[in-house]
């Protein structure tokens, strides 16, 4: 059940970004997510053999047991160098971040702070700790209709899975190398009977929302977030291979 409260947590920050009506909404696996064609930039399992930087993460009261050791400013400036270095001009800015809410508290008591970001068609969500300011989750998605879609000659779907990649390298503290492993971890996430599969100390979820009255309403989340090892046990959680 904890985990179920944290994955509706994300997924109503994300339909405020997108300006859905709750009202008529259900929540749902990556069941609703038609058939997609896995990125040919995307790594295979076998050549998964990166490791994130054992300082990415740190100890927390809060639900998960764990934090990743980034503030959502640190996440954002190197989100920005990574972009700056690969000469790409789709940076993100501190400034255009929104609360969602107010300050709430999480299952062990901890206050937190809900977040979203809208950059054109693709939106960031963030959790944040009120008191340390370090990021619980963070994820990007959009609208199924939007994911399923086609930019020109190149797949929607390339382009948020490319994305999602980018944003748990950064946050995990993986090297640049290691985007392709990850974006296949994510494109699993839509392929396999478990919406969310661990790796390396993470979850790598995608959750999906539907919207009984408009399908063009429903949308879809990836997000990535730490766990103890306690918790992955109880969650059974299936590991990415």
């Amino acid at each position: 059940m904890r985990k179920l409260r944290i994955f509706l947590a994300a997924l109503l920050v994300f339909v405020t970004v997108l300006s859905l009506v709750a009202c008529g909404n259900s929540e749902s696996s990556n069941s609703g997510i038609k058939k997609i064609e896995k990125p040919k930039t995307a790594a295979t399992s076998d050549e998964a053999s990166i490791n994130a930087r054992s300082d990415a993460v740190e100890a927390s009261s809060n639900v998960n047991g764990k934090r990743f050791n980034l503030t959502l400013h640190e996440f954002t400036s190197d989100y920005n160098n990574e972009k700056d270095h690969r000469k790409e001009n789709d940076r993100i800015f501190f400034g255009n971040w929104r609360k969602k809410g107010g300050v709430t508290k999480d299952d062990n008591g901890v206050d937190i702070q809900y977040w979203y970001y809208n950059e054109n068609d693709v939106s960031f969500t963030a959790t944040v700790e009120v008191v340390s300011q370090k990021l619980v989750n963070i994820g990007c998605g959009t609208t199924m209709s939007k994911f399923m879609g086609m930019d020109g000659e190149k797949k929607n779907s390339d382009v948020i899975l490319e994305k999602a990649a980018l944003m748990a390298a950064v946050v995990c503290g993986f090297p640049k190398s290691s985007e392709t492993v990850l974006q296949d971890v994510f494109f699993k996430t839509t392929t396999e009977s478990d919406d969310s599969l661990w790796y390396k100390g993470y979850v790598f979820n995608m959750s999906t929302k539907e919207d009984e009255n408009d399908s063009k309403n429903n949308i879809m989340l990836f997000r990535v977030f730490p766990i103890t090892d306690s918790l992955k046990n109880e969650w059974k959680l299936k590991e990415y291979s």
